[in-house]
């Protein structure tokens, strides 16, 4: 990496230790500096006495740290009478536990995880140390994209008794029923996240727990943090995390226990999905995990609130057991927080809309908990607020009841959505009754042979083949061919012959003309770092080295200031002199470019994000397209999907053109630029090709429809970029306008005169989002972002309301014929769910630029 700008400071300081003391040892000192470097102020000390966790102790730590005898002393203060009482009163824990461990019985641990191999290891590294004398771990892979989770599998194969399951559906519930339809072993199943690590004594816990307790179904744990190193994970801790109120008492739930904690009210929880265990019968004849609950859908979480509740609703009875401990990674920065936040405020209310919509009469007894709900919401020494600290964020809490109040909706909408997506008929699926299955994306080079397009294994997981047919760099038809007819040659054949392939571009760069030096610009939020190192090696990998990659760090960081640096040493491509990390700690997408673009030196800037990878002719496409056309200042190229393995992914395929994608170059240009305001050819765009040597335009459209010019795969001359002024910081990813900025700066273009193509040669690959949950919430900001950039329009020149009527006129008279090529369309091909969300985007664009730029110039 050449160059680390406003980064954190060298020192490697976190926000606290977080230690474990066993109470009957000798204790040591506690340092500020622990061995890895890391230096704090405090530290979380985790209390155990022969093993069994007891209580936190949260030390101040001075400069030269706390000496032995003094954090003696504390201890003695503090946890002294605990002490005695604990060991007066009969057999320990530790006695207790390996009373247990001589006669434990089999059983079974589930692990559902989706694209986290790192994290997948650790896990499983944790289990491999478990004390438990017969297990074995169920992995379910969900709704795979690689093989990398079935890598980590196959390399424990030989330390643990672990089976490797898919789940092609996403969704963490769709995950946990999915293993509730295999043979698990024993009467328990226990449940870990792939975030987590385990205790060596928790699965035999958790099973201590039901064995000395025949009469209860269910136990949960005690999920304390992996490490504190930033306030965010402090904040989460002050919160509650995964066990605030519940402390470290073993506690039991069910008939009688009304009168301490209401089963329709879970606040404390009873369980929490990251540590918990179940006596398998039970679990299946409640009907295992409500699908539009969860993680992956709409609702974000609540799926283990939901079968606990229906569990003790059902006579059982539940436990919590302290002794069985996991330790979780929460997340990092603070805008993963506030996500969290508001999604643990959806699923909240979402699980009281499931409870409603199965058993209406529910609701009577909902209503007579409400006076202890509003306490809790309004108290200032609520369980809820309690024990927050002073700089706590308020954001944090108003993102919370922003989820909250988004629940009930969310949860109707992913069932009307699970409903509509089991009445489909089995896409891809040649017997029709093997459910919904994934679409292979396959690059074919028609000039280059090839063999089979799949080889066995995906052959029996796919349904459908997207065939990206190319000659050398150029794409020359996108071939959706079901399985397994694509495997026959005869039939892949005949279809690619039959392709009407394109025309080349018949205006190429002169031999031995220079091309312009190219600058690429990514803004990240460093949340999918392995997407960004995927992108970062797609562009060292050029064909055309770009002259500088521009990573733009835009995390917003803490209120001090800094950021979480960590994240960035998890992308080794970051440490390549030819990239540059920038740090933009204004938010939104457009600060970022702005950011890259002030400090890029190439002749042409490129925009990119995170989740693409760029095809390896991807910046000599631009630079050709350039040198070949000196008037063109700024080029959209062709975004194809990388993957089709959701339901999701292939819906927003559909809706951003699917096969139909214009494959042939086009240079646009207002028709009129300089016209009087109210003539229509002012606000009309001129769609041209080049036809035998000159250009002929082929179509026309409103200047606002421009589709083919994504963030994802844009670059303009840097000189023209400049000239035109920065992005406006009010739209975009990370504002209240949630985007459009790239078609902003199109329109900003083509208005003043200026002249733009597509080329179809400069090939990204982006990945689409995968869940309904994130479909949605994408669809919902396409909508906002969209009247948020008509705004932003009006605001800088209101003659632009003179091109929107024309442009209503325009939509209108397109509603009469089909729909031309690399125009945007706000609802074509989107269900009535996914339109009504787009629409209601559509209603906030106008009010949300107008907050960002009130907040922008503030």
């Amino acid at each position: 990496m050449a160059l680390v700008e406003d980064t954190a400071p060298a020192v490697h300081t976190i926000a606290a230790h977080v230690l474990d003391v066993e109470l009957s040892d000798p204790v040591g000192p506690l340092q500020r500096t622990a061995p890895d470097g890391s230096t704090a102020d405090e530290a979380w000390l985790l209390l155990r006495l022969d093993g069994e966790p007891v209580g936190w102790e949260v030390v101040s730590l001075p400069d030269g740290g706390l000496p032995a005898e003094e954090l003696r002393r504390l201890l003695d203060e503090r946890w002294g009478d605990v002490v005695r009482r604990r060991r007066a009163g009969g057999p320990g824990f530790g006695e207790l536990h390996a009373r247990h461990l001589a006669v434990a019985p089999r059983a079974s641990v589930v692990l559902c995880t989706r694209e986290r191999p790192e994290a997948l290891a650790a896990c499983l590294e944790s289990l491999t140390a478990q004390d438990h004398p017969d297990f074995a771990v169920w992995v379910v892979d969900n709704a795979p994209v690689s093989t990398a989770t079935a890598d980590v599998v196959a390399r424990f194969a030989g330390r643990l008794d672990v089976r490797y399951v898919v789940e092609p559906r996403p969704g963490l519930s769709r995950a946990r029923n999915r293993a509730l339809q295999e043979p698990l072993e024993g009467e328990v199943v226990a449940w870990i996240d792939d975030d987590e690590v385990a205790d060596p004594m928790w699965l035999s816990e958790l099973t201590r727990a039901l064995t000395e307790r025949p009469h209860a179904a269910a136990v949960s744990g005690l999920v304390v943090p992996a490490e504190l190193a930033t306030r965010a994970q402090v904040w989460f801790e002050q919160f509650g995390g995964h066990s605030k109120g519940r402390g470290f008492t073993p506690a039991e739930f069910g008939p009688g226990s009304g009168d301490r904690q209401s089963p329709l009210y879970p606040l404390p929880p009873f369980g929490v999905g990251a540590n918990m265990a179940f006596r398998t019968a039970a679990l299946r004849a409640v009907g295992g995990f409500d699908v539009a609950l969860g993680a992956g859908t709409l609702t974000h979480g609540a799926e283990d609130t939901r079968v606990f509740t229906d569990l003790l609703r059902s006579g059982h009875r539940t436990l919590y057991h302290p002794g069985a401990v996991t330790r979780h990674h929460h997340r990092r920065d603070l805008a993963g927080l506030r996500r969290q936040m508001e999604g643990y405020g959806t699923g909240l209310t979402a699980f009281y809309t499931s409870l409603v919509v199965d058993s209406p009469l529910v609701l009577l007894r909902l209503a007579a908990l409400a006076g202890r709900a509003v306490r809790d919401m309004t108290s200032s020494d609520s369980l809820r607020v309690s024990g927050l600290a002073a700089d706590f964020p308020a954001e944090l809490l108003s993102a919370n009841r922003a989820g909250m109040l988004r629940g009930p909706g969310a949860y109707l909408r992913q069932r009307r959505l699970d409903r509509r997506a089991a009445a489909l008929p089995a896409a891809g699926s040649p017997t029709g009754d093997d459910g919904w299955r994934p679409t292979r994306v396959v690059h074919r080079d028609l000039d280059g042979g090839g063999g089979p397009l799949l080889d066995d294994a995906d052959a029996a997981r796919y349904g459908a083949v997207l065939v990206v047919a190319r000659r050398g760099a150029r794409p020359v038809g996108l071939v959706p061919l079901p399985l397994p007819e694509a495997l026959d040659r005869a039939t892949l054949d005949a279809a690619l012959q039959r392709l009407v392939e394109p025309s080349a571009a018949d205006a190429p760069v002169t031999a031995g003309a220079a091309l312009p030096s190219v600058s690429v610009v990514i803004p990240t939020m460093l949340e999918r770092p392995a997407g960004l190192s995927r992108c970062l090696r797609a562009l060292l990998d050029q064909e055309l080295p770009p002259v500088e990659v521009l990573v733009v760090d835009n995390r917003p960081g803490t209120p001090d200031g800094t950021s979480d640096g960590d994240a960035a040493g998890s992308v080794p491509e970051l440490d390549d002199p030819r990239v540059r990390l920038l740090r933009q700690p204004v938010p939104g997408i457009s600060a970022a470019r702005n950011r890259g673009v002030a400090e890029a030196v190439g002749d042409v800037v490129a925009f990119t994000d995170d989740d693409v990878e760029a095809d390896r002719h991807w910046t000599r496409a631009l630079a050709e397209r350039f040198a070949a056309e000196p008037g063109v200042d700024g080029l959209g190229g062709l975004v194809l999907p990388s993957e089709l393995e959701t339901p999701a992914q292939e819906l927003f395929e559909h809706h951003s053109g699917g096969a139909a994608k214009v494959l042939v170059a086009e240079t646009f240009r207002v028709e009129r630029p300089r016209a009087w305001s109210w003539h229509p050819a002012r606000y009309r765009v001129l769609v041209q090709r080049r036809v035998d040597g000159a250009l002929r335009t082929v179509r026309t459209h409103s200047l606002y429809q421009l589709g083919t010019f994504m963030g994802a795969n844009m670059a303009f001359r840097a000189a023209a970029l400049r000239a035109q002024g920065p992005f406006d910081e009010a739209l975009g990813t990370g504002t209240p306008s949630r985007g459009g900025e790239d078609v902003d700066m199109v329109v900003r273009m083509l208005a003043s005169g200026r002249v733009l193509g597509y080329e179809p040669t400069a090939i990204t690959s982006h990945a689409h989002r995968r869940t309904d949950a994130e479909l949605a919430r994408q669809m919902a900001g396409y909508g906002t972002g969209f009247t948020a950039l008509l705004t932003a329009v009006v605001a800088r020149d209101p003659r632009h309301l003179i091109g929107l009527a024309h442009a209503v006129l325009t939509v209108v008279r397109g509603r009469l014929r089909p729909r031309d090529p690399g125009v945007t369309t706000l609802l074509e091909g989107l269900p009535a769910e996914l339109r009504r969300l787009r629409l209601r985007g559509m209603v906030s664009g106008p009010r949300a630029y107008l907050t960002a730029r009130s907040k922008e110039t503030s």
